[in-house]
C-alpha cells in the first residue's frame, strides 16, 4: 500500500485499518528508537502518552465517545493526532485558543507526519494531509471592498491605498497577512460575512478567497479548527463545512460549555444594527432612507438603554423598542422587494437582528439567560453603548441533540489537562471524575448516550454511542520537584474584608518573592485586584501587569527577564507556556469561583436549588484552579511552588476538595517552609506535611 493510499484514504474508499494494526502502529511509532524519537528532537516515550493513544485508536475505531483528562506533560496532542493519522481516517480537530492551533499546525503535525512516513517506509510529500480552516471574517470579500469604496467609505486616503495594494497582491485575502495596521471596525467592512453572500450573483465568486481557502481546507485528512467555528457549524446543521466522513477531536475541551453557550445565545448592539444598515445601502439604493431609519430608531433605543438599563441585569423594554423593531422590519421589507438577489439575500440578516432582539423582552425562555452589558462599538469619541446578551444556559442538550448526531457513525475524543473536575480518584461518593464534564455536555453518568440520527439510512429514531473515561496520571514528579502552600495567616477575602485581604495578599506576595527571587506568575481573580497590586506592589525584581503590552509580548517578556514578575487576571490562567526557572513560583489569590452575578451561574444557581455549590460554583472553581496551578510544571526538570493565598481552604468543609485538585505535592502552611525549599534546593522539605 502506498502511502498516500493509507494516510489519505477516507471512509468511502476502502476499508479503514483494523484496530489492532492501529493499535501495533501507535506502539512502534512511540517506542523507544522508533520513527518519533529519532525523528522530533527531545522526544521521549511516556506510557501515560501511549496509553491515552491507544484509548484515542479504539475510540476511533468503535465510533464512541471518549473522555480524557491528560494531566500537562502527557503530550495529549500527539495520543490523539498519532492513531488518528494511522487509521487512514478523515478527523477534525478543534481548540480553543490560536496559541494551541499554531503548536499542532508547526511544531507537532510536521514531525508527526515525517515520523509516520519513515515508519511506513514512503516518502514524505505522500504522507497525510492538514490545514487549518478559518471563518469567514478572516477573508476579504472582493466585493464588498469594491462596494465600500463606491460608498465613500470609512477608510482613509492612506488606508484606500494600503489595501488596494495588499488585495492586488494577496494570494490568500487572510487578515494574518496584512502588512499594515488596519482598525477592526474598518475591516469589518470589507471581510466576508455569510449573512451577506449571494455567490451565484457575485462576478467574483471564481476568485474567492473564503471560497479557496474553505475548499483546499476540505481536501485535507487532517482539518484544525476553533470552538466557535466548530458550534457555528453545528448550529448551521453543517451549512459551513462537511464533517459527516470526519471523526471529531475536540481539545481544550473544558472550555467547550462556556462557548457553546455563546454560540447558541444572542447579541444585539448599536454596533450590529448601524452594520447591518450601511450592508443594506450598499446592497440596494431604494433602502436608504429606511436604513437611515433604522439607524437614528437604534440611537435613541441604546440611548434609553444606557439610561434605563441596569448592567449585569435584565430590564424592561426601553421607549424606543417597538419603533426600532418596526424600522427594522422596513428595512427588511425593502431588501426582499428588490429585484436584485444579493439584496434579497441581506433581507435574512436584518429580519435576524430583529428576532435576536425581539427575543430579549418577549416571554423569556427558560434555557436562555438575559443581561444587559457593557458595550463595545464606538461612535465618534463618546463611551460604547451598552449591548443586550443572552446565553445558553443547559449545553447538555445542545451537545447531545445538535453538535453528536454531526458524528454519529464516527468517534469523538474529548480531551484536556482538566476535563476531570479536580477529584482525580473519583470524589468521596466514588462518583466519576467526569461529573460535571458529563453533565454540561449531556452524556449522561454511567455507560452509553443515545443521541438522535440525521442518517436517513437509520430506521431508529436514536443510535447509542458508547462512552468511556481516560483519567492520565501525572507525568511530573510534583511530589519530589514541588510544593504547595496554603495561606493560614491572613484573613478570608469575605466581601466586607476585601481591600484588607488584597493589602494582605499584596504583603505576602513580597514575602514569597524575595524568597523566590522574583521569577513569578501571579494569577488574580478580579480586576480590581490588579488594580490595587499595580498600584501597592513594590518589588526589587522587574514587574510587568497586564495591560502593559499584549498578552503574548508579555509572556516573551517573562520569559526573557531572568527574575520577571507577571501580574494578571484569567487571560494568565491558561494557555501560557513558560517552561525552565523563568516561573518557579506560581501565585493564586484566592479560590476562582464563578461570580454569583454570572447570569449564567445565576440560573444555573437557581436550578440546582440547594446543590449550588457542589454542583454548579465547586466543579469550576476546580477546574480553574487546576488551569492556573499548571502554569508553573511545563518540563520535567521544572521545580517551584504554587501558593495559594485564600485561608478559607483551612477552615471550610469544601477545602479538602479544592486542595484535592492541585496535584500531589507536599502542602504547608508555613512560609518557613517555602523559603527553605527555595534556599536549600532540596526535593523535600523538613516538616512539610503530605
Amino acid at each position: 500500500m502506498r502511502a498516500s493510499d493509507f494516510s489519505q484514504r477516507s471512509p468511502s474508499a476502502g476499508k479503514p485499518r483494523a484496530v489492532k494494526e492501529t493499535l501495533t502502529a501507535v506502539e512502534a511509532l512511540f517506542a523507544d528508537g522508533g520513527a518519533l524519537s529519532s525523528g522530533k528532537p527531545g522526544y521521549s516515550r511516556r506510557s501515560q502518552q501511549v496509553e491515552l493513544a491507544r484509548s484515542v485508536a479504539r475510540t476511533i475505531s468503535d465510533k464512541g465517545i471518549l473522555l480524557a483528562d491528560a494531566p500537562t506533560g502527557t503530550g495529549k496532542s500527539l495520543s490523539y493526532l498519532a492513531p488518528a493519522a494511522l487509521s487512514g481516517e478523515k478527523i477534525v480537530v478543534s481548540t480553543a485558543t490560536i496559541a494551541l492551533q499554531h503548536q499542532l499546525l508547526n511544531e507537532d503535525i510536521p514531525p508527526l507526519r515525517r515520523a509516520v512516513c519513515k515508519q511506513l517506509g514512503y516518502p514524505e510529500d505522500e504522507g497525510f494531509s492538514y490545514a487549518v480552516m478559518k471563518g469567514r471574517r478572516n477573508f476579504l470579500c472582493t466585493q464588498r471592498y469594491h462596494e465600500t469604496l463606491r460608498m465613500g467609505s470609512i477608510f482613509d486616503t492612506g488606508a484606500i491605498r494600503d489595501l488596494d495594494r495588499w488585495a492586488s497582491e494577496t494570494p490568500t485575502g487572510d487578515r494574518e497577512d496584512l502588512d499594515f495596521p488596519l482598525p477592526v471596525q474598518t475591516w469589518s467592512e470589507v471581510a466576508s460575512d455569510g449573512e451577506d453572500c449571494a455567490p451565484a450573483a457575485c462576478p467574483f465568486r471564481e476568485g474567492c478567497f473564503y471560497y479557496a481557502h474553505r475548499d483546499k481546507a476540505m481536501e485535507a485528512d487532517v482539518i484544525v479548527v476553533n470552538h466557535a467555528l466548530l458550534l457555528a457549524n453545528a448550529a448551521s446543521g453543517g451549512a459551513i463545512f462537511d464533517v459527516s466522513d470526519r471523526h471529531l477531536i475536540v481539545d481544550e475541551a473544558h472550555r467547550l460549555e462556556d462557548v457553546m453557550s455563546q454560540a447558541f445565545g444572542a447579541r444585539a448592539s448599536f454596533g450590529r444594527v448601524r452594520y447591518a444598515m450601511r450592508q443594506a445601502k450598499k446592497k440596494s439604493e431604494g433602502v436608504t432612507e429606511a436604513a437611515d431609519g433604522a439607524t437614528m430608531a437604534a440611537e435613541l433605543f441604546f440611548d434609553d438603554l444606557e439610561t434605563s438599563g441596569e448592567l449585569g441585569r435584565e430590564s424592561a423594554a426601553p421607549r424606543g423598542y417597538r419603533n426600532l423593531l418596526e424600522a427594522l422590519a422596513s428595512v427588511k421589507a425593502s431588501l426582499k422587494n428588490d429585484p436584485k438577489e444579493e439584496a434579497n439575500n441581506l433581507a435574512f440578516m436584518v429580519g435576524r437582528l430583529g428576532s435576536d432582539l425581539e427575543s430579549f423582552y418577549r416571554e423569556p425562555e427558560e434555557t436562555h439567560a438575559y443581561s444587559i452589558v457593557a458595550g463595545r462599538s464606538r461612535v465618534a469619541n463618546r463611551k460604547p453603548y451598552p449591548e443586550l446578551r443572552s446565553w445558553l444556559v443547559d449545553t447538555d442538550v445542545a451537545f447531545r441533540e445538535v453538535v453528536l448526531p454531526m458524528f454519529e457513525s464516527r468517534g469523538v475524543v474529548l480531551t484536556s489537562a482538566t476535563l476531570a473536575n479536580g477529584v482525580r480518584d473519583g470524589g468521596e461518593g466514588g462518583g466519576s471524575a467526569f461529573s460535571y464534564a458529563r453533565s454540561r455536555l449531556g452524556l449522561g453518568k454511567v455507560g452509553a448516550v443515545a443521541i438522535p440520527t440525521l442518517s436517513k439510512k437509520q430506521k431508529t429514531k436514536t443510535v447509542k454511542k458508547k462512552v468511556d473515561e481516560s483519567l492520565g496520571e501525572e507525568t511530573f514528579d510534583y511530589e519530589g520537584r514541588c510544593l504547595l502552600y496554603v495561606e493560614d495567616g491572613i484573613p478570608e477575602p469575605s466581601r466586607g474584608g476585601y481591600e484588607r485581604f488584597t493589602e494582605e495578599c499584596v504583603r505576602r506576595c513580597r514575602d514569597l518573592l524575595s524568597m523566590s527571587g522574583g521569577r513569578a506568575l501571579i494569577l488574580l481573580s478580579t480586576n480590581r485586584a490588579l488594580r490595587a497590586f499595580k498600584e501597592t506592589l513594590d518589588i526589587p525584581y522587574p514587574v510587568k501587569f497586564q495591560g502593559d503590552d499584549s498578552p503574548g509580548r508579555l509572556v516573551s517578556w517573562l520569559k526573557e527577564s531572568g527574575d520577571g514578575v507577571l501580574v494578571g487576571t484569567r487571560t494568565f490562567w491558561e494557555g501560557i507556556d513558560v517552561p525552565g526557572e523563568a516561573v518557579s513560583l506560581v501565585v493564586i489569590d484566592r479560590v476562582p469561583f464563578p461570580p454569583p452575578d454570572d447570569p449564567v451561574v445565576e440560573k444555573l444557581c437557581k436550578k440546582a436549588g440547594k446543590g449550588w455549590f457542589s454542583e454548579v460554583s465547586l466543579p469550576r472553581g476546580q477546574i480553574a484552579l487546576r488551569q492556573g496551578a499548571g502554569r508553573l510544571m511545563r518540563r520535567a526538570d521544572d521545580r517551584g511552588v504554587i501558593a495559594l493565598l485564600d485561608s478559607r481552604v483551612n477552615r471550610k468543609g469544601w477545602g479538602k476538595l479544592v486542595v484535592r485538585s492541585f496535584p500531589e505535592a507536599p502542602v504547608t502552611t508555613s512560609p518557613s517552609d517555602v523559603e527553605a525549599f527555595f534556599e536549600k534546593g532540596n526535593s523535600r522539605s523538613p516538616g512539610v506535611a503530605k
